[in-house]
């Protein structure tokens, strides 16, 4: 079985191979806020949609 490498590396990696002016922990910092962002998008989409499905 392949080893899968952490989203949150894999992601950073991916990142600061299309840019030249990030640090690591710049790059992570980043991939963080970006997945919070879309987590969070993605829980208040659901609700809505159980909301509407509920009415």
């Amino acid at each position: 079985m392949a080893h899968r490498q952490h989203w949150l590396i894999r992601f950073t990696d991916e990142l600061m191979t299309l840019t030249s002016d990030l640090t690591q922990e710049q790059a992570a910092d980043f991939v963080r806020r970006v997945y919070a962002a879309g987590h969070e998008a993605g829980v208040a989409e659901a609700a809505e949609e159980h909301r509407r499905e509920g009415e």
